[in-house]
């Protein structure tokens, strides 16, 4: 197997040994970067469009719902059909949509009921994608290179949160304030990505269980959507991770992405470089979470991994503070750090023993279980906080966010089965 660095390299980046995982990681760090700039860009078209921070709920829900509907079907494909392939196709979909987005908006033609239709394909792209996302890395890099290949997918998406925003700031100053460039932007990595994953010809690390599956027709299709169930259900860690996670993503997007818009813009009369600065700084946090776990061979993995989340909902709760305008910056980029820091701990120490307890040959129905379990409040999450925001204000978001992190994820700590994990 060929590598790209030396046998001496830190523990976080030995998987870059795999000259497959690094065409993999360097396709989709550049995508995540596309990914910034458009979380930035939508922000700012949806409130100069309607103002309403409901409205910013209600895209997200039509982008969610068909993520939800279609991630059983995924989770299959993603075990039953060359995961590179799958992977390919998605990122085509999704290339396709933001482009006409990026179109619509250049042209001056771009209303609200164009996002949402393009919402719908963006989310059903999804459904196929994150399953095989998850499920491939184990296919890309040796075993004992998996937690350092989590550690550096994760530091991809973080990176792309931390620069993405900027980036997409920047591309709406040039062009005069129209999102279009960061939209364009954003389909351009894409085709970037799909470029990388034309670059790896082959797993070089695929199971023949895998290998037998990718062969297999339709039938059994229901039986390994059941068996994807049984297994969230058959290990108190999963369970628990995931129902943390169904309310952690919640109160982690309701208040940082449907809230925070408004808050930047209506209560911290701020603009959008403010707001990149802030959805920056908590992909800075991230980041250093990623390199903790990375990097350091930690102990208590299943005690820390829920600590994690209360630290967040710790942080959420400092942007209801009263805070003048001069020191606004003072107090929401620390916070913002810290909410991404614990969120990403959690979520690499989750990765990491999802590959350890799951068979690969089940991983993508088991992630696609995880994802529709995960992501199956958000839809009612993003109306309900985007209402709240509106209604009593987007700090009352940000305080029934943390709140409810900090008392829900101190429940599993409860459990001796979550504490004994190593």
């Amino acid at each position: 197997m060929s590598t790209f660095l030396t046998q001496k390299s830190p523990r976080l980046t030995q998987a870059l040994f795999s000259r497959s995982f690094a065409w993999f990681w360097l396709g989709q760090s550049i995508s995540t970067l596309g990914d910034g700039a458009f979380t930035t860009a939508l922000a700012v078209v949806v409130y100069q469009l309607t103002g309403s921070s409901l409205i910013m709920g209600l895209f997200l829900m039509a982008q969610t719902i068909p993520e939800l509907l279609f991630t059983l079907i995924g989770g299959v494909a993603a075990d039953r059909l060359p995961r590179r392939m799958v992977l390919l196709c998605a990122d085509s979909g999704r290339a396709l949509t933001v482009l006409i987005i990026a179109a619509l908006t250049w042209l001056h033609l771009l209303q609200i009921w164009h996002l949402f239709v393009l919402a719908v394909l963006f989310g059903l792209c999804r459904s196929f994608f994150h399953p095989a996302y998850r499920a491939i890395t184990p296919n890309l890099v040796i075993k004992d290179h998996i937690a350092s290949a989590n550690a550096l997918t994760q530091l991809s998406v973080q990176l792309g949160k931390f620069l993405g925003p900027l980036l997409g700031a920047g591309f709406i100053g040039l062009a005069n304030g129209s999102a279009s460039a960061a939209f364009g932007f954003d389909g351009l990595t894409f085709l970037l990505s799909i470029c990388s994953l034309l670059a790896i010809r082959t797993l070089p690390h695929a199971t023949s269980e895998q290998e037998k599956d990718e062969k297999k027709g339709s039938p059994g299709v229901l039986e390994d959507i059941r068996d994807g169930f049984r297994t969230i259900l058959d290990s108190t860690w999963l369970l628990w991770s995931m129902g943390a996670a169904a309310f952690a993503l919640v109160a982690y997007t309701g208040a940082m992405v449907v809230a925070l818009p408004k808050l930047v813009l209506a209560v911290y009369s701020g603009g959008p470089w403010l707001l990149a600065a802030i959805t920056t700084s908590a992909g800075v946090g991230a980041i250093a979470g990623a390199v903790f776990v990375g990097q350091v061979r930690l102990r208590r993995r299943g005690v820390i991994a829920f600590l994690a989340y209360v630290f967040s909902g710790l942080a959420l709760l400092v942007f209801t503070l009263p805070v003048s305008q001069n020191m606004v910056i003072f107090l929401a980029l620390p916070a913002a750090f810290a909410v991404g820091f614990g969120m990403d701990v959690m979520g690499i120490i989750w990765s990491n023993l999802l590959y350890e307890m799951v068979p690969d040959k089940k991983l993508g129905r088991v992630a696609s279980v995880d994802l529709l379990g995960s992501l199956g409040l958000l839809p009612v999450g993003y109306v309900l906080t985007g209402w709240l925001s509106d209604r009593s204000g987007p700090a009352f978001v940000f305080f029934i966010g943390g709140l409810s992190m900090i008392i829900l994820n101190c429940i599993p700590l409860l459990l001796r089965s979550i504490r004994r994990i190593e």
